[in-house]
């Protein structure tokens, strides 16, 4: 009895023992080496994500700073069109005091200066300005006025004054000081 029931144990131990080597055995052979496979290839994919975020934020920052030149061309294009160079400056001149004229104006002064750049401006600019001295109904002078905004390089009045006196009423003195931007010669 004591063989047979030996046996049976042996046998029960081999159904027993058998599966949990196979167990064993699959998860040596085929769980470990597919399970660190998967963990490579998640290693991977977190790099080529990684990677996939910096070259977007690259291309971003590219797209940007195109986006940026694009503007500061056009601006820079609208400014080249809308600011004269210095040396045509005196045409600017003439044109004001031509419009002047055709509104009735009469100019006792009209001189030409430079007025000194701020610190920040761009070398390549320069600030001339018109001291005028003139006369004329107050209409007038505010027609004329508003021309001399629609100018090339227009930029401010400075300073104004508009005086009158009694004998002279209803035509007015206009003292103004007018700034433009134009272009440096190089």
């Amino acid at each position: 009895m004591d063989s047979a029931q030996t046996m049976r144990f042996k046998i029960i131990y081999i159904w027993f023992a058998l599966p949990v080597l196979i167990g064993v055995l699959w998860f040596f052979a085929f769980y470990m080496p597919v399970s660190s496979y998967i963990e490579k290839q998640h290693a991977d994919l977190s790099t080529v994500l990684r990677t996939r975020e910096i070259v977007e934020n690259a291309i971003k920052d590219v797209l940007e700073v195109r986006k940026r030149d694009s503007q500061a061309r056009s601006s820079l294009d609208g400014m080249l069109r809308n600011m004269p160079m210095y040396y045509r400056f005196p045409s600017v001149i003439k044109m004001l005091a031509e419009s002047g004229k055709k509104e009735g104006i009469i100019f006792e002064k009209l001189n030409s200066m430079v007025l000194p750049n701020d610190l920040q401006q761009a070398p390549s600019l320069i600030k001339p300005a018109i001291d005028m001295e003139l006369k004329g109904r107050f209409l007038d002078i505010g027609k004329f006025l508003e021309g001399v905004e629609k100018q090339k390089g227009y930029k401010r009045i400075v300073g104004g004054k508009i005086l009158y006196k009694d004998k002279d009423y209803p035509v007015l003195t206009g003292k103004f000081l007018v700034e433009f931007r134009a272009w440096k010669e190089d």
